[in-house]
């Protein structure tokens, strides 16, 4: 005690012994407690211990972290108070309570982000679990937040919604309180048809606010339908479910007892256009066939198929040409029904004609139909002919015409074909004999067409008719003609003098014409091209004209040209001719192309080298008169022109001679020349070489030119 160097160096020793052997007790008993404190708390909150910290220092307990409830405190301190813990001391955080409370799983790329609040630790491994079990072979990003307020069934609501998202491309679903949305586009039909299914089966508690689910898209966007003897099967895209389920209730419909099946999926990419309107449409065409397809792609349509019958193939048929706005026929290859004996008829009453049977396709239909109006003009015609399949080889088109013709000849009387087998029978018109009509059709018909039976009785001749129709630009010539030749001279005879009009041939040939018949109808033509409208009718050898001139005095003339023309035993009987109303005005801009036009369909003629007007030029003249009449406001010059033949100075004089002609001759009219003027340029203006007859023609002209 004396040496305190001594002493002093043994108390470090014994206080270093002191300290290493509490430190060891201390550890003992720290090893022995937080093992056991931390099984009590993790007992006592298996939900939420994942979240809390628990740490022993010597005999002292303490917990830290969120505070999840608010027992927590009392509760997890008397669970941690195991056998040797002196004291337990917690400090928790406050947790918040959003409202509402939100959570929300969003797909990036090959990631999900997991975002908003999750009430427990336990709560949180399930949602990203489940997540991650959907995401193969991305990535689960959790930012996931503690929060107090979840709605019951939290956990399974925001599982079944991260597992949705992840399935989408671009696939966000949220949550909101109890409040269900899910976006995002499908890469498949599907998986398109699972997502819809999911948001209809949704776990206990949630509620669907929003379901923005984008199927797939389809390029080209099509939809097919088949329908066979027992079945119909739609397949393909359509736009919505709406659409998809009108369908099959449709097909259901329309076809009772068959089997109908839909493999129809859910797409984006439809046309334009009211796509229901479309398949509604081809579904309803669909029904008109035996068996057929329907096919819609983009906006293009196709319809392949047989028909039940001839009224069903027509019917559809006319409906391939109804198709909604927006559809475009891309193919119609409707095959008609296949019908044995193969028929046609013809029926002729006197004053209607009835055609029934059958044809091969409806381009033949109309070759029949168009035969008949031209053999049958003005008659009624009622056609009950159907398209079917089964014809016999041949021109079917031409045999029925060949009958038609002849047929045309009967004041009445049937025609009918029976496969390969043609028969005619009836009463000619005037002029119209049996033995006639017998080689006629013999001679028409082509292979391996046969006659097997014609049975005419012959027609009377008398009366001995004809008619010249002047009507609208058009000449019309019926009745009958002795001959071929005949019939050309009258045709000819009719173009050279109705230059105005274009002359329609409807004559037909039959014998007894009165002495001079034709020769007198073609004296009569030069008189009646003048005529604004009317008619010339012969019977036997009597001529009368009803008819309009343009103005009173070419009225005049006429009577006195048509009286002049009568000749031999051809007698004019009744003449009525009166004055055509006045038309009305032309506008300056639209007189020269009035102008224009009537000397683009001929020419005013002169006599050799003088200045005065042919007889032929009179009709033509008189339609212009009616021109001049109508462009009262327009400053008119006639201008006349000749060829080189000649002195230049004379034919300078003549060109103007002429052309003053013409304008005395419309002021003889009666029209108002103050605003005409005529000039002559001789030689001076070809509008052709002047080396040949045709060019020197066309530069010996009549011009008018409107200012």
């Amino acid at each position: 005690m004396h040496q305190p160097s001594k002493w002093w160096t043994g108390l470090i020793v014994v206080s270093v012994l002191w300290l290493a052997a509490i430190s060891f007790k201390t550890a003992g008993v720290e090893d022995d407690i937080a093992p056991r404190a931390q099984a009590a708390v993790a007992a006592a909150a298996p939900d939420t211990a994942a979240a809390l910290k628990v740490s022993v220092r010597g005999r002292d307990v303490f917990i830290q972290g969120p505070e999840f409830s608010a027992d927590q405190s009392a509760r997890l301190s008397d669970a941690a108070t195991v056998n040797g813990v002196r004291l337990v001391d917690d400090s928790y955080d406050k947790l918040p309570t959003p409202k509402p409370y939100a959570f929300r799983a969003a797909r990036n790329g090959s990631q999900l982000v997991l975002e908003g609040g999750v009430p427990t630790p336990a709560v949180r491994v399930a949602v990203v679990n489940a997540a991650r079990s959907a995401t193969t072979g991305g990535e689960v990003v959790d930012r996931l937040g503690y929060a107090l307020g979840a709605p019951a069934n939290f956990a399974a609501i925001a599982g079944h919604g991260a597992v949705q998202a992840t399935k989408l491309n671009g696939g966000t679903f949220s949550l909101a309180d109890k409040a269900y949305s899910i976006a995002g586009a499908a890469t498949s039909s599907d998986i398109y048809e699972a997502a819809i299914a999911a948001t209809r089966q949704l776990p206990g508690g949630a509620v669907l606010a929003n379901a923005a689910i984008l199927p797939p898209e389809a390029k080209p966007f099509i939809w097919s339908a088949v329908r066979d003897a027992k079945s119909v099967v739609m397949s393909g895209v359509v736009p919505n479910d709406e659409i998809r389920r009108a369908l099959e209730a449709a097909a259901v419909k329309a076809w009772p007892g068959s089997s109908v099946m839909h493999q129809m999926q859910i797409a984006r990419g439809a046309p334009s256009g009211d796509f229901n309107a479309y398949t509604t449409y081809a579904l309803a065409e669909l029904g008109r066939l035996s068996t057929g397809r329907v096919v819609i792609s983009d906006a293009s349509y196709t319809i392949t198929g047989e028909a039940p019958s001839s009224a069903a193939y027509d019917e559809a048929m006319a409906g391939v040409g109804k198709l909604p706005r927006g559809l475009t026929l891309a193919k119609a290859d409707i095959l008609p029904p296949e019908i044995k004996p193969y028929r046609w008829s013809a029926d002729f009453n006197g004053t209607a004609l009835s055609l029934a049977g059958l044809a091969p396709a409806t381009a033949v239909r109309e070759a029949m139909l168009g035969s008949a109006s031209g053999q049958f003009d003005g008659k009624p015609i009622r056609s009950e002919i159907g398209i079917a399949r089964g014809a016999p080889d041949g021109d079917l088109a031409k045999a029925s015409a060949s009958l038609l013709k002849q047929l045309a000849r009967l004041a009445q009387g049937r025609a009918e074909i029976n496969e390969t087998k043609v028969s005619l029978n009836g009463a000619g018109l005037a002029n119209v004999t049996g033995a006639a009509v017998r080689e006629e059709l013999a001679g028409a018909l082509p292979a391996p067409f046969t006659i097997a039976a014609v049975d005419v009785r012959d027609g009377p001749v008398s009366p001995y008719s004809f008619q010249l129709q002047k009507q609208d630009g058009r000449v019309r010539l019926s009745g009958y003609v002795p001959s071929d030749a005949a019939r050309r001279d009258l045709v000819d005879a009719a173009t050279q003098a109705f230059v105005t009009e274009t002359v329609e041939d409807a004559l037909k040939l039959g014998d007894g014409a009165p002495k001079d018949f034709v020769t007198s109808l073609k004296a009569t033509f030069p008189a009646l091209a003048r005529l604004w409208s009317g008619a010339l009718t012969a019977k036997d050898a009597t001529l009368s004209v009803d008819a309009l001139a343009i103005y009173d005095k070419s009225a005049e003339q006429v009577r006195k040209e048509l009286a002049d023309a009568a000749a031999g035993d051809i007698k004019l009987a009744d003449v009525k001719i009166g004055v055509k109303p006045a038309s009305p005005p032309l506008a300056v801009a639209e007189c020269q192309p009035a102008f224009e036009g009537l000397l683009a369909k001929g020419r005013i003629r002169f006599g050799t080298g003088s200045a005065e007007l042919s007889r032929e030029s009179l009709a033509l003249l008189d339609h212009i008169v009616d021109v001049a009449q109508r462009c009262k406001e327009a400053e008119i010059t006639i201008e006349g022109h000749t060829d080189n033949v000649g002195d230049e100075d004379s034919n300078m004089d003549l060109s103007k001679r002429r052309a003053a002609a013409v304008v005395g001759y419309i002021g003889e009219a009666g029209i108002d020349t103050a605003r005409m003027s005529s000039e002559g340029y001789g030689q001076t203006k070809p509008v052709a070489s002047n080396d040949s007859a045709e060019g020197r023609a066309q530069n010996r002209r009549i011009e008018f030119v409107v200012k």
